[in-house]
């Protein structure tokens, strides 16, 4: 019984299988087919030569009836998985070359400018490389019409956005300090940024639900968490906290009706936000019954 119920919790420890990077960089779904799939196999194979258990035969005839979907619609399930793992295949030699796979950094590995400099050469060469071999291997005609899609995708990719895949060691004028400065190749910082974000505005306000809580966050809100760094805060407000205030003094001095204060109505500061959603206010004019009416009655005077 034991063995029987390991073949189960098998099939379920798929997400063990994977990175926990989500997708496209896990598949889940493929994750779940294969063990699921051998699981499948295995009860095929005991129930040919059943135990003398009648209920250890009862548990491997249950698992069966649960498998057998899988097993029956093997010829359909496995093309997919074929195709799914030939895509990822391809989807990691792309990450390799351009050393983004998991436990690399997303910069360069080394702080010495020479050495990160070889370092980005060495990836651009790599992925270069990895170009001319996906042209070699590009079936011309014949059944492989998905392979030579994903090939021609990846290759359409590199194409068009070749140019701004390097150029993250920058060089700096000799009147400005000199050397080399280096940015991030990829935006995981950014976006690693916006769930800490959440995090803190979840831990302020107590709500789960905080879509309306962002509708109203200024953008500039975010930049609040570089008073954090020495660095930030010695150039912006020359040294300490401290003179924050004349900091912020300062931003309109020239022209008081710039600011904050003057710019607000009845206590509130006027802020433009654009947001790819609708806010609470306009959501709730689109969906009233008098505007569809209103646009229906236009609609058919066009007409």
């Amino acid at each position: 019984m034991g063995a029987v119920r390991s073949l189960a919790q098998g099939a379920l420890d798929y997400a063990a299988d994977g990175n926990d990077q989500g997708f496209p960089f896990d598949l889940p779904y493929l994750d779940l087919y294969v063990p699921c799939l051998h699981a499948a196999w295995a009860v095929d194979a005991f129930l040919r030569h059943p135990p003398a258990d009648q209920k250890v035969v009862q548990a491997l005839h249950r698992l069966d009836r649960i498998l057998r979907p899988i097993d029956g619609a093997v010829a359909t399930l496995g093309q997919v998985a074929k195709t799914l793992s030939e895509r990822a295949q391809l989807f990691t030699e792309l990450r390799d070359a351009l050393r983004l796979t998991e436990g690399k950094p997303s910069g360069p590995e080394s702080n010495d400018a020479g050495q990160t400099q070889q370092t980005l050469r060495d990836i651009r060469k790599a992925v270069d490389d990895l170009a001319d071999s996906l042209r070699q291997r590009r079936p011309e005609r014949g059944p492989a019409k998905d392979a030579r899609q994903a090939i021609d995708l990846v290759l359409a990719h590199l194409e068009r956005h070749g140019n701004f895949l390097w150029g993250h060691a920058i060089p700096i004028p000799d009147q400005l300090g000199g050397g080399i400065r280096l940015v991030d190749r990829t935006t995981n910082i950014l976006e690693g940024f916006f769930p800490t974000m959440k995090h803190g505005e979840r831990r302020r306000s107590g709500r789960k639900d905080l879509a309306q809580d962002f509708e109203r966050l200024p953008p500039a809100a975010a930049l609040a968490a570089n008073l954090t760094r020495p660095d930030y805060v010695s150039i912006i407000c020359g040294g300490s906290l401290d003179q924050l205030p004349q900091a912020f003094a300062r931003l309109d001095a020239r022209d008081r009706r710039r600011s904050l204060a003057a710019r607000s109505t009845n206590g509130k500061p006027s802020c433009d936000v654009e947001s790819a959603s609708l806010n609470a206010m306009d959501r709730r004019l689109v969906r009233t019954k008098e505007l569809e009416r209103c646009v229906l009655a236009a609609a058919g005077c066009h007409a």
